[in-house]
């Protein structure tokens, strides 16, 4: 990757605000535009399209292949590499088909929080950037140069297995984990906010956090991502009915079974 120079984002909230800030403490200068006024100073897309040397999208999956498909047919001229950081990569690819220099890539870190206030710097250290390499040798060289100079570690995968794969190590959990969170709030309504607080162990702790994750942004994943999704939830709901039957007819060998398949080393 060159020398730092100007980093442009659409989408200036938890992910694309982190980006600007770890971009910042390694020399490049940011613009950005997001639809909150106070998170940007550009007018608009275009004017981040005309001024940066890398664009990156970080806005809502649907948004994002708008914007996408909108470059596609007017690609910016300035830019040597754009990138993009949705959850969900086979529609980002048939969004951007045609787009030049155009790099397809999720990095693997997160917050429940929404907005520019959430952000931090170093949210990519150490973290796996997933990206999509394309045919061209030299680009993907230099996605891989800027994911690295954010402190991530560029990890290449096609954009099927990605799919695929973070159905269930990702989306699948989230669903689990809104509807977990429902159950101990109502819970809380009956046992009291402060006893399930302090009975709440840690795998219930980082289900709560979780489901704090925005409604309206899962809704476009798991719409975008539904077929790489609704079967393993369908396998995991069928093994928690399976723990259901087990305890109530009382079957331990049953139980023993589906606990072996998750943690075969037992």
């Amino acid at each position: 990757m060159k020398e730092p120079g100007t980093l442009g984002i659409v989408g200036v909230g938890a992910i694309g605000g982190s980006i600007a800030l770890a971009a910042r403490r390694r020399g490049w200068s940011t613009i950005g535009y997001d639809r909150d006024p106070l998170a940007s100073d550009c007018d608009g897309p275009q004017e981040v399209y005309e001024r940066a040397d890398v664009l990156v999208i970080a806005t809502h999956l649907e948004s994002s292949v708008r914007l996408l498909r909108e470059l596609a047919v007017t690609p910016p001229a300035r830019a040597a590499l754009i990138l993009d950081v949705a959850s969900v990569k086979v529609p980002i690819l048939e969004a951007a088909a045609g787009l030049p220099r155009f790099v397809a890539s999720h990095p693997m870190a997160g917050t429940e929080r929404s907005g520019r206030g959430s952000a931090s710097a170093d949210l990519f250290d150490g973290r796996v950037w997933a990206y999509v390499p394309t045919r061209d040798g030299t680009l993907n060289e230099r996605a891989r140069g800027f994911i690295e100079q954010l402190g991530a570690r560029p990890f290449a995968v096609d954009s099927s297995t990605h799919d695929r794969v973070v159905g269930l190590t990702s989306h699948v959990p989230q669903v689990v984990a809104s509807a977990v969170a429902a159950h101990v709030r109502d819970l809380a309504e009956s046992a009291g906010d402060d006893v399930v607080d302090a009975l709440c162990g840690p795998a219930a702790r980082e289900l709560l956090r979780l489901s704090r994750s925005g409604a309206a942004m899962w809704r476009e994943i798991l719409h975008a991502n539904a077929a790489e999704v609704a079967p393993p939830l369908r396998a995991v709901a069928e093994e928690l009915l399976a723990i259901v039957r087990a305890l109530e007819e009382g079957d331990d060998g049953a139980i023993e079974r589906v606990f072996s398949r998750g943690n075969p080393r037992r």
